[in-house]
């Protein structure tokens, strides 16, 4: 169930909560309870916080500690003190948003192996995000969030200023182009080093990234945790088979099979359109300026504004000069 998208009364969003099961920890302790009780021990504010973390349909099984945050969840690696993985559901408000980047890195407390803010120190590696704070920006308390320890991983100065950035971004630029891409990555099961207090380095990571409108189509990277790296995309684009194979894991098993077949076998770059991260305009919801001699062809095409309603791409279609349908234009 996703609470953001449910458009009715909030006593109907109440019911639908109520029938909905969840596995919830509380101080170590696993429990099954419905909304009902959730709402009667935490109220409802904390419970549509509960349920803005409820968008994983396309996660992996976790193997390990499962956290859940209000826009990604983790699957935390008790002995690696890192996570399996995190994934997450990336739309245009979190990636234009105005929230500020905190960088307030802390302990996470729901868990004793969480690391803490200077446990990387001296090391030579930095804190690097899973999910980036650039991907969290629709308010500040997701941003926040995001400088969870149990949420980074010790990356290379190489790799996180370089090419894995600018992974960062052109997925990013993908969240605007296609409205929403769903996001799984991790630190790959080989070990390069150990931290002084246990905290594993990763000889690579990687990532996977799907999408579902306006087709269904998934890419897949792994790069080496190095000290030198190339700066092109394409050298570590690889299809998610390849990247399954190699991890030993099930990406996005709520595909259908048939799908998933089709899909997984791709590794193409150039089936993903670049799209720039400053398209969108938070403060007015829709696309700037920088769109407006998108399709001087006349043909028809999806609007490249987003819906307020949903933070997703419109889809209208449209002739328009400026890519845009009646609804987004200036």
């Amino acid at each position: 169930l996703d609470i953001s998208r449910h458009q009715g009364p909030k006593n109907l969003a109440r019911s639908a909560l109520a029938a909905t099961k969840f596995k919830v920890e509380i101080n170590g302790y696993f429990s099954s309870m419905n909304g009902r009780n959730l709402l009667w021990l935490f109220g409802f504010g904390f419970y549509l916080n509960l349920l803005a973390a409820q968008d994983a349909t396309f996660e992996p099984f976790n193997e390990g500690m499962y956290l859940i945050n209000p826009s990604y969840r983790v699957d935390f690696d008790l002995d690696s003190r890192t996570a399996f993985w995190v994934h997450y559901e990336l739309n245009a408000r979190e990636t234009a948003g105005v929230a500020k980047r905190t960088r307030d890195f802390r302990t996470d407390f729901r868990t004793k192996r969480s690391a803490n803010a200077g446990s990387y120190r001296g090391s030579g590696y930095d804190r690097g995000h899973l999910k980036p704070a650039a991907d969290s920006k629709s308010s500040q308390n997701e941003m926040s969030q995001s400088f969870l320890m149990t949420n980074m991983f010790p990356q290379t100065p190489a790799l996180n200023g370089g090419v894995w950035r600018k992974l960062e971004e052109e997925v990013r630029g993908w969240a605007l182009q296609y409205g929403v891409v769903h996001v799984t990555t991790g630190p790959s099961p080989e070990t390069r080093a150990w931290l002084p207090d246990g905290i594993r380095v990763a000889t690579a990571c990687w990532k996977a990234v799907l999408r579902t409108s306006p087709d269904t189509s998934a890419i897949a990277f792994l790069m080496p945790n190095a000290e030198k790296l190339s700066g092109d995309l394409q050298v570590y684009a690889m299809s998610v088979d390849e990247l399954e194979r190699r991890l030993d894991i099930d990406l996005f098993p709520a595909l259908p099979d048939a799908t998933e077949a089709r899909i997984e076998v791709l590794a193409d770059l150039s089936q993903w359109k670049a799209a720039s991260t400053k398209a969108w305009t938070p403060a007015e919801n829709q696309p700037t300026s920088s769109q407006n001699s998108q399709n001087p062809s006349g043909i028809s095409q999806q609007c490249t504004g987003i819906s307020k309603s949903s933070g997703r791409r419109c889809r209208n279609s449209t002739k328009d000069p400026s890519g845009r349908c009646h609804h987004h234009r200036d």
